[in-house]
């Protein structure tokens, strides 16, 4: 008998290099790789419960009701796993002559992270909807995946921990799109630095900003044939071999050409904010002083992921606070995260910054 409810947690990821546009719409196939990481503090914790009988598939994010009729990718996911479902029972059945029995689904989930604020947190909901699934059905990782993608594409990368490579692929049916675990041993001493400048809805949700890119970027192209595949790679020997510099030379790189692609794009879209700037140039200053020890990165948002070794968070904190202003008690959490003390400088700050969250990288989901 199918087992009717579990429970998960899955992380958000960020993308180290990017992906931006897709050469399919309605199974989300993308027009580029993309490799990425966990942010394992950042969850969507989720019950997922399958019921049979005839009923209406509800969804809960933070106490709040979702529309499903104006959120189809919901009804998009649940329907495909019951295809799954159905196309299994059909197999099973040597006479041929299996009933149908109708199910439906309802998912309650708690996420402690902004919502469409450029942190890619629609991808650790879905991830968290298909891995229920999967858990629910026994399904094969790779229609998991497909499940996770259909619902959000780069929501298929928070599948697994370590680092993540989402392959295009180049089927029609998405088939060979799928997102895979590229090393066996996770790079326990990753950190990762979130700085929220803004947990607002962006004025260019990201299907949106991808769409206008394909159909206007000349600078598009180039990125998808000549740069990605490079990048790729680098990222991959640099993990594997724990080349903190290199990592970082393109984790940068590639995040200041993902939002160049973006101001490419017409009517130009521009994701950063004055914030955004400030703390790029902090990194830039912090690496000058003692070799390149931190690695910003930038979704579709203003909001900073700096990715720094464990020994070197304590040290970059310090010099994000002698300009931007951190909330107490998000200083408090860092501290105990690392073993330290921290305190807010004495000067005025240029920059307020409204959430930090210092978390490890690459742990991957957890039941």
């Amino acid at each position: 008998m199918e087992q009717n409810e579990v429970t998960v947690q899955v992380p958000m990821n960020i993308a180290l290099v990017k992906y931006w546009g897709k050469r399919d719409e309605q199974l989300i196939l993308p027009l580029n790789d993309s490799i990425s990481l966990t942010v394992d503090k950042l969850t969507a914790e989720t019950t997922v419960r399958m019921i049979e009988g005839v009923g209406k598939n509800t969804v809960e994010i933070n106490g709040k009701n979702v529309e499903l009729s104006s959120n189809k990718r919901y009804q998009t996911v649940f329907d495909e796993a019951l295809r799954l479902q159905r196309k299994r029972k059909e197999l099973s059945d040597s006479n041929g002559n299996s009933t149908s029995i109708s199910h439906y689904f309802q998912v309650i989930s708690t996420t402690n992270f902004p919502v469409a604020a450029g942190l890619a947190s629609s991808a650790a909901g879905f991830a968290a909807i298909a891995l229920g699934i999967q858990r629910l059905l026994n399904l094969d990782d790779s229609q998991a995946n497909r499940l996770a993608r259909i619902g959000s594409g780069s929501a298929c990368r928070s599948m697994f921990g370590g680092l993540v490579h989402w392959k295009k692929g180049e089927k029609e049916d998405g088939s060979d799109c799928v997102a895979v675990k590229t090393c066996d041993s996770n790079w326990p001493d990753l950190y990762c630095i979130i700085l929220v400048f803004n947990d607002g809805r962006k004025k260019v949700g990201s299907s949106e900003g991808m769409r206008r890119t394909r159909e206007t970027s000349t600078l598009l192209q180039h990125r998808i044939e000549s740069i990605v595949p490079q990048r790729i790679d680098e990222i991959k020997k640099a993990y594997s071999s724990r080349n903190f510099e290199n990592l970082a030379k393109v984790i940068m790189a590639d995040s200041n050409q993902f939002h160049a692609v973006c101001l490419d794009t017409s009517p130009p879209i521009r994701y950063l904010n004055d914030a955004s700037w400030h703390l790029i140039e902090l990194v830039e200053k912090f690496n000058e002083e003692q070799g390149i020890r931190a690695a910003y990165t930038f979704d579709a948002g203003p909001n900073a992921c700096v990715i720094v070794q464990k020994k070197d968070a304590k040290q970059f904190i310090d010099a994000v606070l002698k300009t931007i202003d951190i909330p107490e008690d998000d200083l408090k959490l860092a501290g105990e995260e690392l073993s330290e003390t921290f305190r807010p400088s004495e000067e005025a700050p240029i920059v307020k910054c409204s959430k930090l969250v210092i978390s490890p990288m690459g742990g991957g989901p957890q039941e």
